[in-house]
């Protein structure tokens, strides 16, 4: 693939991304539609699997679907081969479920990013929906160590800009990396995903996400998840660089 042309359109589609200032956008309130996503590989096969779950109240469901994948993995072009899966699902769950997010959080990056666009801020400008990105490694470096105490944080920023958060959810564990990906604010990011993570370093839709969609790959599907089979990319999320070009 050629790089130079991904970095272009990445390039393009960042300007495109809407962080709100301080702590105006989007704050989530009881009853908002969360959607957490995550998608394992086997070759060129997506297994997908999305948390829907009632902010502050009941979880929705839990499902997984497969999709084919038409873009490599190239590092720092993620959101490339991620994407058109994530929103693949996420289209699924809208017209068959009739479940419609008011939130959406991703393993991947948003902002911190060395274009500025990871896969938080591809799904976010796709859907238009307020985005977050929580990775387990960083793209950027960042100054000092953070004392590994629930709650504690250093900014990740680049031109005195802050991108982003290395964030500790457990006392005595690794951190996370967040960053808003769409009509989020940093702030609120934060709260999120330290919100939704009260027991384990990952948040708990994601780590949901994720154990589901591995399950799926291996053929089996968890309790208490549903298996909604083929999830259908249409001409625009085909292939990521098109569906970017557009």
């Amino acid at each position: 693939m050629n790089e130079t042309r991904l970095a272009a359109l990445q390039q393009k589609l960042a300007s495109s991304v809407h962080i709100p200032p301080g702590g105006s956008g989007y704050q989530p309130r009881q009853g908002d539609a969360l959607f957490s996503l995550d998608a394992q590989y086997v070759q060129d096969r997506a297994y997908v699997a999305l948390d829907a779950r009632e902010w502050e109240g009941e979880t929705l469901g839990v499902f997984v679907g497969v999709t084919d994948v038409k873009t490599p993995y190239v590092p720092q072009y993620f959101c490339f081969r991620e994407g058109p899966p994530l929103l693949a699902m996420i289209r699924a769950a809208q017209e068959r479920l009739s479940l419609r997010p008011d939130l959406i959080l991703v393993d991947g990056h948003g902002l911190a990013h060395p274009r500025r666009f990871g896969l938080a801020c591809w799904v976010g400008v796709k859907t238009g929906v307020p985005t977050i990105g929580c990775a387990k490694q960083t793209l950027l470096p960042y100054n000092g160590e953070v004392e590994k105490k629930r709650g504690n944080y250093l900014l990740i920023e680049d031109e005195n800009e802050a991108l982003g958060a290395v964030l500790v959810t457990q006392d005595d564990v690794k951190p996370v990396f967040i960053s808003p990906g769409h009509k989020v604010g940093l702030d609120v990011a934060i709260q999120v995903v330290l919100r939704l993570a009260p027991r384990y370093r990952i948040a708990e839709p994601l780590r949901r996400a994720d154990q589901s969609a591995r399950a799926c790959a291996k053929g089996a599907t968890l309790p208490g998840v549903s298996h909604l089979g083929k999830v259908a990319l249409n001409d625009r999320t085909e292939n990521g660089v098109e569906a970017l070009a557009g």
